[in-house]
C-alpha cells in the first residue's frame, strides 16, 4: 500500500486521501504501471493483522537498491529523518516505521511485540520491487537499537546491523515514577504506565539483547554511543560490544547524548559511511 506526496495516477492529482482500506503487502512502489516515484512516498503493511504505517524514502532510479530499516525508539521522538534523507542521497532506501499502538499505526502498543512488527517490516521490504533483498540493513536508535539486535539474531535476511544509544537490558537504565513514565513515554503511546510496567519487566526477561548479539556474527554491526548519554549509559553499549562477535565496530562518541542531539551531522556520515561498507551501497557508481 502507498500513498506520495505530490504524485498524480490515472491523471489526477493526489488528494492526501486515505488508502484504499487493502491490507498486507499489496500495492508497493513500482507496482500497478505507476509512472515511476518521487523518492518518497507513505506506506502500509501488516503484523499480526494490524495496520502498521510508515514513509519509505526512495533512492533514484527503478532498479532494486540497498535499504536500511530504521527503528526508532520509545516513544519515538527522534525519527531519524535526517538519517533517511542522506541515506537516499547516497543511493539507498530507508524506510521509518512505526511500531502498533504509536504514532498511527494500529493496535495497542506493546514492547513484547516489537520485535514482531520489524519482521512485518523486513517482510515488506523484501517482497518491494524498488529493494534489493540481498541487501537490506536495520539501524536502530535506544530502544529501536534493542529491537534491531534481538530481531536480527533471527532474522537472517538483515544482512547488517547498526545501532546507536541501544539498550542493551530493558528497564536496567533508568528507575521512573508512573507519572514520569507518563509523562516521557505512554502520553505518546496507546498503552498505560501499568501496562508498560509489565510489558517491560516481560520483554527483559524473554529478549535480552546480550544474549541476541553474539548471533548476528558474521554478519557487520556497528555499536555507536556517546559518552553523555544519560537515559542509557555507555556501560550498555560497552557490555554489547564485549558480547559481539567478529565483524562488530564500536565507536564512543565524545559528548554527544542519547540522541545526538548536537552531534547528528557526524552520527550521519559515520552510518552512512559503515553501511556502505557493509552492503555495497555505492555499486555501479551510485
Amino acid at each position: 500500500m502507498w500513498a506520495t506526496e505530490g504524485n498524480t495516477e490515472h491523471g489526477h492529482p493526489a488528494q492526501g486521501k486515505p488508502e484504499d482500506g487493502h491490507h498486507g503487502h499489496h500495492g508497493h512502489p513500482g507496482h500497478h504501471g505507476h509512472p515511476g516515484h518521487e523518492g518518497i512516498t507513505g506506506v502500509t503493511f501488516d503484523s499480526d493483522g494490524l495496520r502498521l504505517v510508515g514513509v519509505f524514502y526512495l533512492a533514484r532510479g527503478e532498479e532494486p537498491k540497498p535499504t536500511a530499516l530504521l527503528l526508532h525508539g520509545c516513544p519515538g521522538l527522534e525519527k531519524n529523518l535526517d538519517l533517511a534523507v542522506t541515506l537516499r542521497d547516497r543511493g539507498w532506501n530507508a524506510l521509518l516505521f512505526h511500531y502498533r499502538g504509536c504514532w498511527g499505526s494500529a493496535g495497542r502498543y506493546d514492547l513484547r511485540t516489537i520485535p514482531r512488527d520489524v519482521t512485518a517490516a523486513v517482510g515488506f521490504l523484501a517482497g518491494c520491487p524498488l529493494v534489493d533483498p540481498g541487501r537490506i540493513a536495520v539501524v536502530g536508535h535506544s530502544l529501536g537499537g534493542w529491537a534491531a539486535i534481538v530481531t536480527a539474531a533471527a532474522e537472517p535476511r538483515l544482512r547488517a546491523v547498526a545501532v546507536y544509544g541501544a539498550a542493551a537490558r530493558l528497564g536496567a537504565a533508568l528507575t521512573l515514577s508512573p507519572e514520569q513514565v507518563e509523562h516521557e513515554f505512554t502520553r505518546f503511546l496507546a498503552t498505560t504506565p501499568g501496562e508498560f510496567a509489565a510489558q517491560r519487566e516481560e520483554a527483559a526477561a524473554r529478549m535480552d539483547a546480550l544474549d541476541a548479539v553474539p548471533a548476528i556474527a558474521p554478519r557487520p554491526l556497528l555499536i555507536v554511543h556517546g559518552t553523555e548519554d544519560l537515559w542509557v549509559p555507555a556501560e550498555h553499549a560497552r557490555a554489547l560490544r564485549d558480547r559481539a562477535g567478529p565483524g562488530c565496530r564500536y565507536v564512543e562518541v565524545e559528548g554527544a547524548n542519547h540522541a545526538f542531539a548536537w552531534h547528528r551531522a557526524q552520527l550521519r556520515v559515520l552510518i552512512a559511511g559503515w553501511l556502505d561498507e557493509a552492503c555495497g551501497g555505492r555499486r555501479n557508481g551510485r
